[in-house]
């Protein structure tokens, strides 16, 4: 008999061999529905009805099947996502290749994703994007546990975050990046990628979204205010990306609200595309730039502290990633190896002392 847990309704059968199955439903109705279905299939000798989740009142859709409730979180959550949907729908879309559309999701086991993961890394996947693939999902087992789809989720072991090698460009690149721009009349493309190797903002939830009010007076900063963190920054900005600024506001004369408010994602994107084909760049993306920034200020010992506050890192750890390039002061035993004398080190000379009158 149906039983009211909380907001939802449980089903109850029991199986040929006395394990009892429950099921969850947002209705009475629809529990009762089941629960006298299943026991005719169980009587019968035929598989389980499947669990039909009600959506926007005439439309059903059977969310127990991993193919299904993958185009139910495709259709409501990730094709309406700015950053990182299309993304999770490849990682989703995986799964669904993996298993097949009609594999029920209740039968997904642990032991299953763990094979699953040894396959993806078996096929030349990075532990990271292995990681990507199992979130997306993680995601879809997840909307069927809230929708009572199934029971429980399984446990899911996540592979051990690794050093990664950021990908930055060093000076000679961008040179062949800001030319390449300049040889294919892409004005836009070419301050884009300026602005944000000196600012080492975030790229389209960002640069592209900062209006004229966000920069400080002679263009002296840009603050974000709309960040990932959700805590606002601001950044002074070089000489270059001022003369840059001042330029491009004169030319708009007003038209758009911001310096790269008008840029059509899309057409970036495809235009980044051939660049990387033509200059075998395969691994610069506009994020590439980001770690430029951060890297140049690592490299060029600043204080870790300010390095996190300048790219607006929730977290230190995540600014301490960039340390793995800096020789964290091995230079200093290197005349070791090279069999020369140390350099002896320049003492800081004391401030005279200037007597009060």
């Amino acid at each position: 008999m149906a039983r009211q847990r909380g907001n939802n309704w449980q089903a109850d059968v029991s199986l040929e061999d006395g394990t009892r199955l429950r099921r969850t439903f947002p209705t009475e109705e629809h529990a009762l529905k089941w629960e006298v279905a299943a026991r005719h299939a169980i009587e019968m000798g035929k598989p389980l009805p499947p669990v039909n989740i009600h959506i926007g009142g005439s439309k059903t859709r059977d969310l127990s099947l991993l193919g299904p409730c993958f185009d139910f979180v495709k259709r409501t959550v990730w094709q309406y996502q700015a950053r990182g949907g299309e993304s999770q729908i490849r990682n989703g879309q995986t799964a669904v290749d993996y298993w097949g559309r009609n594999k029920p999701l209740d039968e997904i086991t642990s032991a299953d994703i763990a094979e699953w993961k040894v396959d993806l890394a078996d096929n030349g996947l990075a532990p990271s994007y292995v990681n990507k693939k199992i979130a997306s999902l993680s995601k879809i087992l997840k909307t069927a546990h809230d929708a009572g789809a199934i029971n429980k989720m399984p446990s899911i072991k996540w592979n051990a975050a690794e050093k990664t090698r950021f990908r930055y460009l060093d000076d000679q690149e961008e040179r062949v990046l800001l030319a390449y721009w300049s040889a294919n009349n892409d004005p836009d493309n070419y301050d884009l990628t300026m602005a944000l190797i000196d600012t080492g903002a975030r790229c389209f939830s960002e640069m592209m979204k900062a209006s004229w009010d966000d920069f400080g007076p002679q263009f002296s900063s840009l603050t974000f205010w709309k960040t990932k963190t959700k805590k606002p920054r601001t950044v002074p900005l070089t000489k270059r990306v001022r003369e840059m600024l001042a330029r491009r506001q004169i030319g708009e004369a007003g038209r758009n609200k911001g310096p790269f408010t008008a840029h059509n994602e899309y057409a970036m994107r495809s235009r980044w595309e051939t660049m990387r084909e033509v200059l075998s760049f395969q691994d610069v993306t506009p994020h590439v730039l980001r770690h430029t920034c951060c890297t140049r200020l690592v490299l060029a010992g600043v204080d870790i502290k300010r390095v996190m506050e300048w790219m607006g890192h929730s977290a230190i750890v995540t600014t301490m990633r960039y340390m793995q390039i800096k020789p964290k002061g091995l230079e200093d035993i290197l005349h070791v190896l090279e069999g020369t004398t140390p350099k002896p080190k320049r003492k800081r000379e004391k401030s005279p002392v200037v007597a009060s009158a």
